[in-house]
């Protein structure tokens, strides 16, 4: 019989001992599999979307709350803030470059951000297909959005789904971007004067002189589809386009032969009716990319100290729910070592328990022929295959349990959690094959000290 028939045997005698063995293997780095993934998700997605934000200006309230929905849009804003407000801020001489925001409505669960072409510059986003948005309520969608290029589509007022629609007026997709592996992907971006329009507020004046930051199409323009005086036409339409927007050329515009190939006569009707006496312009935050480390920590002391709005430091506010997040994750791998620690234990004491009861057996093989080093092979063997069985199913389990939580919890679901392998991952499944190793190792050492003549002596 090979030392594999002899092992299978073995465990299947030992059959409850064995599977409290394997099952407390599994859970215990399914577990630490668990720990590992969120973690990793976690701190990659807050480096990818926080890229370059440095600053983060908007309506009084929690602080956390307001980078938690400006720039990771998972939570919902503190408010609306006065445009005319944040005009000195973006002024600072302390302030590189800026990002509006405009939320306020969604298509089925993605959230509409009225925003600038900087947005995308942050992130290097490019198109995968069509162009940019020219005129209002023209959008491009992220990669994540289920949509097509010309498709027209209402929002729906709210951050979630289920909010009541805006059925006056459409948005018509005119681009698809590729995937970033960033916030974009999940986002529907128009112009912020779109988002204002539709609520009745009235569009802001020279928007990209204040900027001081324009971008060039080519950015996002697909190669397949590039050649220079496109790009050079094109630009000048951006300029063009985003100069004029207010909301009083906003109506002219409406009546141009552009913004008739995209919206009705009975829509243009509605829209122009809604903003006879349309209010001031509120948007919803500002993201701020700083001059110097210096400026992240004193502008917003500053705003918060002479002004009505809220400043908030993205890497400060994340660092403080690290800590917190830290503190669970840290109980969480505690006891998924705990758990290791009992698995190897129940290894130990399964082997070492039941090797007094089989000294009889292995006294029997090693009189019929067995050597010392093949009595250890089998003890030991035994061992690696408990082990190696929990790993197995562990790893399915941790696996498993990650991808059913990313599809079904909405924080993952909508930052678009992945499995992703890392050293880390080996470490740890490499940790406990070995200490599961050791723990069978020290019985099958036990095993070749048997006397032979002694054991056979008691049993005559």
């Amino acid at each position: 019989m090979t030392n594999l028939n002899l092992v299978y045997h073995s465990i299947k005698y030992r059959g409850i001992s064995s599977m409290l063995s394997i099952l407390l293997t599994a859970f215990g780095l399914a577990l630490a599999i668990l720990i590992t993934q969120f973690s990793n998700h976690f701190q990659n997605r807050l480096l990818a979307d926080g890229k370059n934000i440095d600053v983060v200006v908007g309506a009084k309230g929690s602080p956390l709350q307001l980078i938690l929905s400006s720039v990771y849009h998972v939570d919902i804003p503190t408010g609306n803030i006065p445009f005319k407000s944040v005009e000195s801020i973006i002024k600072h001489p302390q302030v590189k470059s800026f990002i509006p925001l405009a939320l306020g409505d969604n298509w089925k669960g993605f959230r509409i951000v009225g925003t600038s072409y900087k947005y995308l510059d942050n992130y290097k986003a490019e198109l995968k297909e069509g162009r940019l948005w020219k005129n209002d309520f023209e959008v491009i969608a992220g990669s994540s959005v289920n949509i097509s290029i010309d498709e027209e589509f209402s929002g729906a007022h709210g951050l979630f789904e289920g909010g009541n629609i805006h059925d006056d007026t459409k948005y018509k997709v005119v681009g698809i971007l590729k995937k970033t592996g960033t916030v974009l992907d999940r986002l529907i971006l128009t112009s912020v004067n779109s988002v204002l329009a539709l609520h009745d507020h009235e569009g802001i004046e020279d928007f990209d002189k204040i900027n001081e930051q324009h971008i060039h199409d080519d950015s996002y323009k697909h190669k397949e589809h590039h050649d220079t005086h496109k790009h050079e036409k094109h630009y000048d339409d951006i300029h063009i386009q985003e100069k004029g927007h207010d909301i009083h050329n906003h109506e002219e515009n409406l009546e141009s032969h552009e913004h008739e190939k995209y919206i009705d006569s009975k829509e243009y009707t509605n829209i122009k009716n809604k903003h006879t006496n349309p209010t001031k312009s509120e948007i919803t935050a500002i993201l701020i990319q700083t001059k110097s480390p210096i400026a992240n920590i004193n502008l917003p002391r500053q705003i918060n100290k002479e002004s009505i709005l809220q400043a908030a430091n993205p890497a400060f506010e994340m660092s403080r729910l690290i800590i917190l997040l830290g503190l669970g994750s840290k109980s969480f791998a505690l006891l998924s070592g705990i758990i290791i620690l009992i698995a190897v234990l129940s290894i130990f004491s399964g082997l070492a328990g039941t090797l007094e009861n089989r000294v009889g057996d292995l006294t029997i093989l090693r009189a019929i022929g067995y050597s010392k080093e093949r009595v250890f092979k089998l003890i030991a063997l035994e061992g690696f295959l408990i082990v190696s069985i929990g790993i197995f199913i562990g790893i399915i389990l941790g696996f498993s349990i990650f991808v059913f939580c990313a599809e079904n919890l909405n924080i993952l679901r909508t930052s678009q959690a992945n499995i992703t392998i890392t050293p880390e991952l080996f470490i740890i499944i490499i940790s406990v094959l070995f200490a599961g190793l050791i723990a069978s190792f020290l019985p099958a050492y036990k095993s070749t000290k048997i006397n032979v003549a002694n054991q056979l002596s008691k049993n005559v």
